[in-house]
Parts: structure tokens; sequence; C-alpha cells
């Protein structure tokens, strides 16, 4: 009892930061030889060292939450709120206010207002966020003030805003609204909307926090290192042999005994599957990039060890790609000795497939 209450306690913790790290999922922590410094090179401050081991921010940080964007793995994830709760909160917005807007903290300097969702910086929030928002929230405006970006501490943000936003809107088929001033909602004497918003953002990350938590106790969708993954194989590998290949539907269940059945995706692909279930007909429009082995492909079985994301997994001689775990980091590619693996595109329908067999 003690150590699950120590455990619950480190997890709580971890989610008290604005940034949450998680080293064991950094591509350039699993395998030395990643080209991936997606984080190191966008960050403002030069606060993040990747070590043999370890994933810091050091105390320059200045909460931009850049990081956050560009990892692929969620190993640097945003916390304050995580961006599902930001979404959530303007998809509620949008169902009872006419004008609603997303702002820099920069552009509405401190102050609460009832019908804006506020983030450190525009650049912060990945094309996915924005194509779900532009599905749930087309009446989404943008405070965007070109001026206050240059003048801004938060180097790079706009260039990586306007990028991600562009990547949005061209899948969506149309274009955020973009406006240098907030109209306000209705005034209500008897609201405080800062009192309000405290309240709310604190109650959306005990919940938050509460549904993690649980998950990690268990050990639910938790990121294995390559040596648990190394014990984990061998321990399941009898119970594997035992199992028929022939069926699809008994392929899938081989897979879903892997897997545990169960999918913990990482923020960015959680907003994209949002996106497509309210509009299927983009996925038609969204190129992803998926590993494919070839037929010369030895079986050493690194690419499974090393997955950042368990998206891998092995059964005997085959691999089995979870195609809603893959995030596209390409760090099997590249681990890859003989070359045996290579990235190559297909449409996000691919994610209806749920594993594809190798």
């Amino acid at each position: 009892m003690l150590g699950q209450m120590i455990k619950w306690s480190n997890i709580l913790m971890k989610k008290l930061d604005k940034i949450e790290v998680d080293a064991n999922k950094c591509q350039k922590v699993r395998a030395v030889v990643s080209s991936c410094s997606a984080c190191m090179d966008v960050c403002p401050a030069g606060a993040i060292t990747i070590g043999q081991d370890s994933l810091a921010i050091n105390d320059g940080c200045m909460e931009c939450g850049l990081c956050t964007n560009v990892c692929p793995t969620n190993a640097l994830k945003w916390n304050d709120p995580p961006l599902m709760q930001i979404f959530q909160r303007i998809r509620r917005l949008a169902e009872k206010e006419a004008d609603i807007y997303i702002a820099c903290a920069s552009s509405v300097k401190g102050k609460a207002m009832a019908n804006v969702a506020e983030v450190p910086c525009l650049g912060m929030l990945p094309w996915e966020f924005w194509l779900a928002a532009g599905v749930y929230a087309p009446n989404l405006q943008i405070v965007f003030q070109p001026s206050t970006c240059r003048n801004c501490s938060f180097h790079g943000g706009e260039g990586l805003f306007l990028k991600e936003k562009q990547q949005a809107e061209e899948i969506l088929g149309s274009r955020f609204s973009l406006g240098k001033a907030v109209s306000e909602a209705k005034a209500d004497s008897q609201v405080d909307y800062s009192r309000r918003k405290l309240f709310i953002t604190f109650w959306e990350e005990v919940k938050e926090t509460n549904t993690i938590t649980v998950k990690e106790t268990l050990s639910a969708g938790k990121t294995l290192s390559p040596f648990e993954k190394y014990a984990r194989h061998h321990e399941k590998e009898a119970g594997l042999k035992e199992m028929e290949e022939t069926a699809e539907e008994i392929k899938n269940r081989m897979a879903d005994k892997w897997l545990g059945g169960q999918v913990i995706h990482t923020d960015k692909r959680a907003l994209l599957l949002r996106a497509l279930e309210k509009k299927p007909e983009l996925q038609e429009r969204i190129t992803l990039s998926v590993p494919e082995m070839k037929e010369s492909c030895t079986r050493c079985d690194a690419c499974a060890f090393l997955c950042p994301t368990d998206a891998i997994v092995i059964d005997g001689n085959s691999y089995i790609l979870s195609t809603e775990k893959c995030v596209s980091c390409g760090l099997c590619g590249e681990i890859c000795y003989e070359k045996h693996i290579h990235m190559k595109p297909a449409s996000a329908a691919i994610l209806r497939e749920k594993y594809v067999f190798y």
C-alpha cells in the first residue's frame, strides 16, 4: 500500500509541472543514433539538454510550450492544462457563445475573459489541435498580432504557429478568422470569470490526473524500456506460439493480447482521431508516414524494442504495427542497421486498419 501511495504521489507531482518530461519516450534517449533534436532546436532559451539516458529542462525554461509541439512522442507534454482540455474548453464555448477566441498570453495581457481560451504562445499548438478546433468550433477566431510576436521573447513561435495553422487549413479546406482584438461576451456581474477559470482548470486537472494516475498505477499504457520489452517478449513467447495466424480475426486478437487491448494515444493523435470521428472524409486529405518492413528483414527485433510509443510488437517471425500508436517519428528506420525499414506515405485511412502485419 505504501509503495502504491508513493507512486500516486510521484505521478501527481509530475502533473504539477507545466511541461511533463518522460525521458523514456525520447527518441534520442532510446537510441543515440536518432537524428531528432527538434525540442532543442525550437527552444528559445536553450533550456533543454539530452544525455545518454536523460532528458532535462533547466531553470532557464520560459514555459512557452514550443518544445511540446514539435516532440512527436509526448516525451515533452504540455500540462497547463493539457491540449485536450484546451480543445474541450473551445468546444464548449462554441456551443454557447457566438464569438469565441484563442489568444496568447501577451495578447490578452492577463485579462481573464469568458469567451477566450488563453495559451502561452500560439506556436505551442500543433496542426492536429487546429484541425480538431476547426471541425468542432467553426466560429473560433484567433487573436494574432504580428507586432506582438516580433517583440516576443518566444522566438520562433510565430513561424511555427503559421506553419501548423496552414497545414490544418489545407486539410479543412477553409481558413481561420484572424483578428487583433477580442469582443467580450456579455458581462455577468454575478460571475467572476477569473475565479471560475481557475476553478474549472483545477477541477479538469484533477480529473485528468486521476485518470492518468489510475492508468499508470495499473501499468496501463506504460511505455516500456527496451530491456522491459525484451523480458516481456520472452515471457509471452510461449503463449503466442499457441495462437493461430491464419484468420484476420485471430491475428487481431493476438495483437490485442500483446497490446493489452488498450491504446494510450499521444495528445496529437487523440486530437486527430477526434477530428476524424466527426468528419471521416478528411482522412483522405491527410498523409501520414508509416514504417514498411522489407522481405529482407532479418527480424533482429531492434525496432520493436526501441519504439518510443510501443507501436511495433513482435510475434515470432512477424511484426505487427499498431497504426493508432505509430506517430511517424521514423526512429525504427534510423536504427535499422541494414535499412530493411523505410517510411512510406499513407492516407490517414490506414488508421481504420488498426493493425498492419509484416
